[in-house]
């Protein structure tokens, strides 16, 4: 296979870059990838190259000639009509199929959809809303994966050592933790995390990648409030901030203001931390799932309730929820295609 993406670099904290990079660097380790990377450059890439908006690149063609295998295109920007058309070209260049693989899922035009059918491009879909829409509007092959953690890295702790992780970031161990890990955008409700009740310790880990989607008003709420810790640096080991956490928050609405799988909610449940949140993507999927409980609204008053309730029982299997979208099974179906 050769993966192509402008999604690949060394710091990663958002969802589409997580996706991307995951997948990429599996697939390369099992040597089932050549990594084509363009903008962004990782230090592990095989290849990279300045491209224009159309890919036609010289240097491109021949590379993906020479390995004459599946190329899997991973866009930034999802399914826009320049990743359509780009997708398009990637089918002319390639002998064999060219999957495209959209993180999020934006309205198309008829020439964003033509363009898809022309490529006869495979879609990989992430979550059971998005193969409906994509089998939808394409009408032609698509796929949904499963995927979106690292479930041995993102395990459960002792109390022991959720009490050491707590140390180890200054909060206080009387206090129990709810956490959010996300853009600082109004779009995702951060700002009611300002509304949960005093008792809590609130964390809320913000993406470093793209600075000119953190609201500044937003920012003073949090910090306004008391008991609160705001993380704004990229941190490699985000999995100690899971694993220390009682329950996390989840508490977006509208549709674009996350990828279509919120790759966070997996790793909080995971690392078997309960979840309150909206019904939103592919989260739908785990209603009734232990562990999982979802609001109908984000007011202040339901949110608090929910927190409540599901701190309140101590014992959950919510990992068991998510083993199934563990990276080692979306690895398996995509080293499958033909």
């Amino acid at each position: 296979m050769v993966i192509i993406s402008d999604c690949l670099t060394e710091k990663i904290d958002e969802g589409c870059l997580k996706v991307a990079n995951s997948l990429s660097k599996r697939l390369q380790e099992q040597a089932a990838a050549t990594i084509i990377s363009f903008n962004r450059k990782p230090n592990y890439s095989d290849v990279h190259l300045k491209l224009n908006k159309l890919f036609l690149n010289l240097s491109l063609w021949r590379i993906i000639r020479k390995y004459s295998e599946e190329v899997l295109y991973i866009p930034f920007a999802s399914n826009t009509l320049a990743s359509a058309a780009r997708t398009f070209v990637l089918s002319l260049f390639s002998p064999k199929r060219t999957s495209v693989l959209f993180v999020m899922r934006f309205p198309m035009s008829k020439m964003t959809k033509l363009l898809l059918k022309l490529s006869r491009a495979r879609i990989v879909a992430l979550s059971k809303e998005s193969y409906d829409f994509y089998i939808e509007q394409i009408g032609q092959q698509v796929i949904y994966l499963k995927t979106g953690i690292d479930t041995s890295r993102f395990h459960p702790v002792c109390e022991e050592e959720k009490e050491q992780l707590k140390k180890k970031y200054g909060i206080p161990l009387d206090e129990q933790v709810v956490l959010h890990v996300g853009h600082l955008k109004a779009g995702r409700n951060v700002d009611k995390l300002a509304g949960i009740d005093k008792q809590y310790h609130v964390i809320t880990v913000v993406s470093s990648v793209t600075e000119a989607e953190k609201d500044a008003s937003i920012r003073t709420l949090l910090k306004s409030r008391a008991s609160t810790t705001l993380i704004e640096d990229y941190i490699p080991n985000i999995e100690e901030i899971y694993q220390m956490a009682d329950v996390y928050v989840f508490p977006v609405e509208k549709p674009l203001n996350c990828i279509d799988v919120p790759l966070s909610v997996l790793e909080a449940a995971a690392c078997n931390v309960p979840v309150v949140t909206t019904r939103y993507g592919e989260l739908k999927n785990f209603e009734g799932k232990d562990g999982f409980l979802f609001v109908d609204t984000v007011s202040e008053m339901s949110l608090n309730s929910a927190i409540k309730e599901v701190i309140k029982t101590k014992k959950y299997d919510v990992r068991g929820a998510v083993m199934d979208y563990d990276w080692a099974y979306s690895i398996e179906k995509l080293t499958a295609l033909e």
